[in-house]
């Protein structure tokens, strides 16, 4: 009972004097005779396979581990977080599968290759709870965000606000990363639905902090004839491309529309505040940890793959009606 066991008989009174009493003591469970009762680690590992540069420059990781602590805490499990550069060459997995410390795994990848999703798919098969964050691999139990259809949603609203030239910053390198690419591939489907094109010239990369965006934003308003609207893959991307139009006397949204994606805390207090792609991270944190959580304890998921939705958030930033305007180059 002291373990907080969901499925314990005890009633509810019982459960407060004991609980009491422990207090008094001093009691602190020990974690290590906890998972001996349970046969099992109390341990929940999330491996984020990506650089660390990247990791900590905008609110992902923190909202995903609100979500996952939501539900692991509520179940009496804890968070062990291990971040690996690369997962493609000697076996990163193998001492957390084998090694016990972790009950199971949810991995999260930037762009994996398909030896390490049959490495996994290979412990799944094999009886290892394991979760990715972005559907990989069909025989792998995931839950993940539909960020495509969230890009075709902010590029829908700059054609719907009558804007023909629109300018983009994507993840750099997306011609090297397949994920990349497809968010990349649904801006220029979305134009060309709409009768447009997305020239080579109004797009140029970012690498998902605000110095990158805004150098990006530059390098696009040298160019004649210049965008009428920017849309960024992130919104800390999107902040350093209203710095650079700042800097140049651009005025948002009046001659420049600004759209990001995310919708981190900060996007509201912009200047304008910012127009954006709203990612339920907390949700995809609670629901990697429940579909885990009931492969560790014995129980089928009530859906082994699933789908989260944007949802676009529109503020002052993409407010602009055309208006001709001189290139400041």
């Amino acid at each position: 009972m002291l373990n907080n066991a969901p499925n314990a008989n005890i009633s509810q009174a019982t459960r407060q004097r004991v609980l009491e009493a422990a207090r008094e003591l001093g009691y602190t469970p020990d974690a290590a005779a906890r998972s001996l009762a349970r046969g099992r680690s109390s341990n929940i590992g999330l491996v984020l396979v990506r650089p660390h540069e990247q990791i900590f420059i905008d609110e992902y990781l923190p909202t995903l581990l609100t979500g996952l602590n939501q539900l692991a805490h509520r179940h009496g499990y804890r968070i062990l977080v291990d971040i690996l550069d690369d997962a493609g060459g000697a076996d990163a997995f193998a001492d957390l599968v084998s090694g016990k410390e972790v009950a199971g795994l949810i991995v999260q990848f930037g762009n994996p290759t398909q030896a390490v999703l049959d490495r996994l798919t290979g412990y799944a098969v094999s009886g290892f709870p394991i979760v990715t964050l972005g559907r990989w691999n069909a025989d792998l139990p995931s839950t993940f965000i539909d960020k495509i259809d969230g890009v075709s949603k902010a590029v829908q609203h700059l054609i719907d606000l009558g804007h023909t030239r629109i300018g983009c910053i994507p993840y750099a390198p997306p011609a090297s990363n397949w994920y990349l690419k497809c968010r990349l591939d649904r801006v220029e489907e979305t134009l060309v639905a709409a009768g447009l094109t997305l020239e080579s010239a109004l797009v140029e990369p970012g690498a998902y902090d605000p110095k990158t965006g805004y150098e990006a934003a530059l390098r696009l308003l040298r160019r004649k004839p210049w965008p009428t609207a920017l849309f960024a893959m992130n919104d800390v991307m999107a902040f350093g491309a209203l710095e650079a139009l700042r800097q140049l006397g651009v005025r948002v949204p009046h001659e420049m529309a600004v759209v990001g994606f995310d919708d981190i805390r900060l996007a509201a207090f912009a200047s304008p505040p910012l127009t954006t792609v709203r990612e339920p991270d907390v949700e995809l944190g609670r629901y990697a940890a429940q579909l885990l959580i009931d492969q560790i304890e014995g129980r089928e998921p009530v859906e082994r793959n699933v789908r989260l939705t944007t949802t676009l958030v529109v503020r002052e930033s993409c407010g602009a009606k055309l208006s001709q305007s001189k290139n400041p180059f």
